[in-house]
């Protein structure tokens, strides 16, 4: 008698447990959608007639760079370009190949002096592109579209680009000899850390969330993550065209990979994959880094480096 009524007890406990777990599991998922609701905009407004406040038009054609870099930045992170510049950034002409980079930035309605201090950055350094659309992490697909138009516009003369996240530490030595040991110019090219058949998020308190009516497939066609990735010259335009036709959605590398669906370019997986390095080496490595050593700062995301003298060790790499 006592072993059932101890088994019914259990059972009620048990019962109430898994109502109150579900309670909550839906109370949550409410939340989170009416949060979703609220930011909307699974699709992004491009192409809208977007204009450049600040540009560099002559730059590629002064220059002729073999390769353009674009780091897509935050207006108001002057520490990250600053890094960049005085880092891997500084090199304009690797193994007889002259590089550029450039930095791309939306706009912050309404701060006039932080604008104020950009137009003056742009002055010493002439290396800002911003565009006039709002900077916001849902508008990550706007800035690679912007990238896109002004590569096709105004930088034909390169061979490649590379997009690049602000907190990567770009190996240019690297970068450069991947390129020319291709041996020919590529076509319909574009490479990094390839994601082949990712599934498309459903949960709505996601960062990633992405509704059924916005992109009904289950899985998002093969792309390059976002944080670097290489591509041939002859692919903005491409991109733009077909884009037309797509309607754009927030997550802007997954777009990517829908635009280069729909022209029938399959991103290739990079010769060396060991290049492309999500988490560096618990302990430094010389070898690993070349001439940079990366720290962090305050901020998590943003990676501040230094040149360090490689004839300091005596062991060749």
């Amino acid at each position: 008698m006592f072993c059932k009524s101890w088994l019914l007890v259990s059972l009620l406990i048990l019962l109430n447990v898994l109502l109150l777990y579900f309670t909550a599991t839906t109370l949550e998922r409410r939340k989170w959608r009416k949060v979703a609701r609220k930011l909307g905009n699974y699709h992004v407004a491009y192409p809208q007639n977007y204009r450049f406040i600040l540009d560099q038009p002559e730059k590629c054609e002064q220059q002729k760079p073999f390769v353009v870099v674009i780091v897509p930045v935050a207006p108001e992170n002057f520490e990250a370009r600053n890094a960049i510049r005085i880092t891997w950034g500084s090199e304009k002409l690797v193994r007889d190949r002259v590089v550029l980079v450039l930095f791309l930035l939306g706009s912050r309605s309404g701060n006039e002096t932080l604008q104020e201090k950009l137009q003056n950055e742009s002055q010493q350094y002439q290396d800002l592109l911003q565009s006039n659309f709002q900077d916001s992490y849902r508008n990550l697909t706007i800035k690679t579209m912007v990238m896109m138009e002004w590569l096709s516009r105004k930088c034909q003369q390169a061979s490649y680009a590379v997009k690049v996240d602000a907190d990567v530490l770009l190996n240019m030595n690297n970068l450069i000899k991947m390129l020319v040991n291709l041996k020919k110019l590529q076509h319909n090219y574009i490479t990094g850390l390839v994601m082949f058949g990712n599934t498309v998020l459903r949960d709505p308190s996601s960062k990633f969330y992405v509704p059924h009516d916005v992109y009904p497939k289950s899985r998002y066609p093969p792309y390059p993550l976002g944080m670097c990735y290489i591509f041939s010259m002859d692919l903005p335009e491409k991109i733009l065209q077909i884009s037309m036709h797509i309607r754009p959605i927030f997550i802007e590398d997954a777009y990517l990979g829908m635009c280069l669906k729909r022209l029938g370019i399959t991103p290739k997986k990079p010769p060396n994959i060991g290049q492309f390095v999500v988490r560096p080496p618990p302990q430094f490595n010389r070898c690993y880094y070349s001439k940079l050593i990366a720290i962090l700062t305050e901020s998590v995301t943003q990676l501040i480096s230094f040149w360090m003298d490689i004839h300091s060790s005596s062991k060749p790499c």
